[in-house]
Parts: structure tokens; sequence; C-alpha cells
């Protein structure tokens, strides 16, 4: 009986230690837990706390280039030596003319895109110009988006100059642009990323791309 009742006591010894071990490793692990929940929810609050940082930094460098234009198939070389701030301002006035600018107009700075110059045949490197008045920017764009502009046989292509960021948040409502020039509905894209559509003598705005589609959903896809 006694080398039974010794392993009884053993066994009973190894099963209270093995209870002990089990307990700790239950704390352990609701510590973990507890840690883990508490670094998700900081990770968390970190992630929105960098979306907020990145939309103002990317609102700040749009601010900055307010008054700023981006043109497109200038012909490489076309400023045969001259500034190119010179030429550019010269090269605003000929094409848009005294409709838009009774003089030259000023520019702070002008300069082309960064990289390497274009091999024969490949388009131009853009040009980015900054005007040193804000209302003449907006004169030059507004007479671009109407009319067609011509220099040296070449059609430019005139934009606001904008960051990566917001240029692809604008890109986003490419396909339903589309649909709404299909239709014959006039709409324009706000600054600095929103629709504007006038419809049945009314007005509507869409900040995002599927606000708009939910609008022509309910005004034509039933139609069809």
């Amino acid at each position: 009986m006694v080398p039974l009742q010794a392993s009884v006591n053993a066994l009973t010894e190894s099963l209270a230690s093995f209870q002990t071990r089990l307990c700790a490793a239950e704390t352990l692990a609701s510590d973990n837990f507890s840690t883990l929940a508490a670094a998700e929810k900081t990770i968390k609050t970190l992630k929105e706390q960098n979306a907020t940082l990145m939309d103002r930094v990317d609102d700040l460098e749009n601010r900055s280039r307010r008054a700023n234009l981006r043109i497109l198939n200038v012909p490489e070389n076309s400023e045969k030596g001259q500034s190119t701030v010179k030429f550019v301002s010269e090269m605003l006035m000929e094409v848009m003319g005294q409709d838009v600018f009774e003089k030259p107009p000023e520019l702070e700075r002008a300069q082309r895109s960064l990289g390497p110059k274009p091999q024969e045949g490949r388009p131009p490197r853009p040009l980015v110009i900054c005007f040193h008045r804000f209302q003449e920017k907006e004169k030059a764009l507004r007479w671009a988006r109407q009319n067609e502009a011509k220099y040296k046989g070449s059609t430019l292509r005139i934009y606001p100059d904008i960051s990566a960021d917001l240029a692809r948040k604008r890109a986003t409502f490419k396909n339903i642009k589309q649909l709404l020039y299909q239709k014959n509905v006039r709409f324009q894209l706000l600054h600095p990323a929103r629709l504007r559509v006038r419809y049945d003598d009314e007005t509507f705005l869409f900040n995002t791309p599927e606000e708009a589609q939910h609008f022509y959903d309910q005004r034509f896809a039933t139609r069809e």
C-alpha cells in the first residue's frame, strides 16, 4: 500500500503543478489578448490620424499650386534659348490673344517637367507655369475650356496643376462622366474632386463616383 500511496501523492502533486502552470498560461494569454486588443485599437487610431494628416498635406500641396497650370504638347526647343518664363508668357498672349490678356501675363515660374528630354517622335515634356496673379490663371483656364488652343501646328492641352493623389481621385469620375455625356447631361468636375450635375433644371453635387452612379441608375438605367 505504501508504494501505491506514494504514487497517488506524486500524481496529485504533478496535477496540482500542472493546474498552476495552466492558470499561469491562461492569465498570460488573457494579458496578451488585452495587449493585442489595445495595440489594434492604437493602430486603428494611428491609421485614421495618418489618413487625416495625408489629406491635409495633399490639400496644402494643392493650395500651393492654385495659381499653376500644366500645358501639354508644346514642342520641345520652342524656347530657342530665351527664358522659359518669357517664352510661355508671349506664347499665351499669341495663342489666347487680347480676349484674355491685355499684355503678356506676368509669371512667377515656368519650367518643363523634370525628366530627360524625350526622343524624337515622343510627346514633349509638359510645361508647368505659375501665374503672378491668380485671376489671370483663371482667365486662361476658362478660355482653354471653351476654345481650342493651337501653337505651331500642335493642339495644346491646358489643365490645372494638381497633385498625383488628387488626380487619382478626379480620375475615379471618368466612367460616370462618360455615361452622363452620352445622355447629354451637363456636368462639371469641381475642385478638388466633386461632380456637379445639371438635370431637369436642378443642380446635384456628388462627392464620390458611387453617389453619381446611384443618381444615374435612378434616372436612366431603369428606362433602358
